[in-house]
């Protein structure tokens, strides 16, 4: 039992510092008011597993003189912020899916805020609606209510959340052409001029602006990517929210059993059933480190300085002799949008 118990205190400690520093990073960082108000309310809900529902839970293994109204007080406070935090996550994930089968641009977040909003607290109200089968200890229906509890607090939303990124995985590694210009990947067709155009070439170039000029094609190309960067990019985002998705419900799925056991007749050992319930509260003291995977820049400068033309583009032009009309400098850099940034 104090084996126990010091677990808790860990999980206290951690998710207290993850999620609280999450939330400032969202908040204080910029694109905050393109986050979505379901990632704030999921946040929120981890960090009310970790301040409440696990220390309420060592409570209740601990202390024995329970009487039976605070008993029920004391369960629900340590179901709510669980039922909050896995239906935001089912929330959030269908959320996730539906902005990637439609695209639309990331500030359109803002504009359906106060929907966003809206749906945030009616799923904090059908959490602690769902929470209240914890004051019911006698009825003839009980059973089938905590079965219903299971299936609408567990198994729906896990279900959910690995069906919607296994969606968004999909979507994301298509490698079709219409799907990469969709993701504006593949430039758009252009009409061919049909007028007879001169063309200047500038072959001379003073030392000045020789050097501003390469300065300046040395910025250019640490801003550019190679041409499959960017499908690279989207793949690890799918595969980052895979892992999401299978860990949430590897977190969850020994507590269901144990759940469904119980109610069923063959109820498992109390030591089983405490450390399945700690495992999922574990998941949200550990849920920042799968968010900070997310949003995480790879450094490339290691690959860049072994191999310093990776990324260079082979030309049949004399490049050196185009100077300021170069097409790397007429060309404005492409606007580099982060994955994970505009999913949340």
């Amino acid at each position: 039992m104090d084996y126990l118990i010091t677990i808790y205190g860990c999980m206290f400690l951690v998710g207290v510092l993850g999620n609280g520093t999450l939330c400032l990073t969202l908040c204080c960082g910029p694109g905050a008011k393109t986050r979505s108000p379901l990632l704030f309310g999921l946040i929120f809900a981890d960090l009310l597993v970790c301040c409440l529902s696990g220390p309420v839970t060592a409570a209740l293994y601990v202390l024995s003189n329970w009487t039976q109204t605070w008993k029920y007080i004391a369960l629900f406070i340590q179901a709510w912020p669980v039922s909050a935090s896995t239906l935001l996550m089912m929330a959030i994930s269908v959320d996730r899916y539906l902005t990637i089968k439609s695209y639309r641009p990331a500030g359109q977040v803002a504009r359906r805020r106060h929907l966003l909003n809206t749906a945030v607290i009616i799923t904090w109200i059908s959490a602690a609606v769902l929470s209240g089968t914890q004051f019911i200890s006698k009825h003839p229906w009980r059973k089938s209510l905590v079965i219903t509890h299971v299936l609408l607090v567990y198994v729906l939303p896990a279900c959910a959340v690995l069906v919607s990124h296994l969606g968004v995985h999909a979507k994301l590694t298509a490698i079709s052409l219409t799907a990469r210009a969709k993701h504006g990947e593949l430039p758009l067709p252009m009409p061919l001029l049909r007028r007879p155009t001169h063309v200047i070439i500038v072959a001379g170039i003073s030392k000045h602006g020789r050097d501003r000029l390469q300065a300046t094609e040395t910025s250019v190309e640490d801003i550019s990517q190679p041409p499959t960067s960017t499908l690279r990019s989207r793949r690890r985002l799918a595969n980052s929210l895979l892992w999401v998705a299978i860990v949430f419900a590897v977190c969850w799925f020994p507590y269901i059993v144990c759940q469904f056991c119980g109610e069923l007749g063959t109820s498992p050992p109390a030591t089983v059933q405490r450390y399945s319930l700690l495992l999922g509260h574990t998941h949200s003291a550990f849920s920042p480190i799968l968010y900070w995977t997310l949003n995480h820049q790879w450094p490339q400068r290691p690959c860049r300085f072994r191999l310093p033309v990776l990324y260079r583009s082979a030309s049949s032009t004399n490049e050196a002799a185009l100077g300021p009309f170069h097409p790397r400098l007429v060309r404005p850099p492409p606007i580099r949008r982060r994955s994970s940034h505009y999913l949340y």
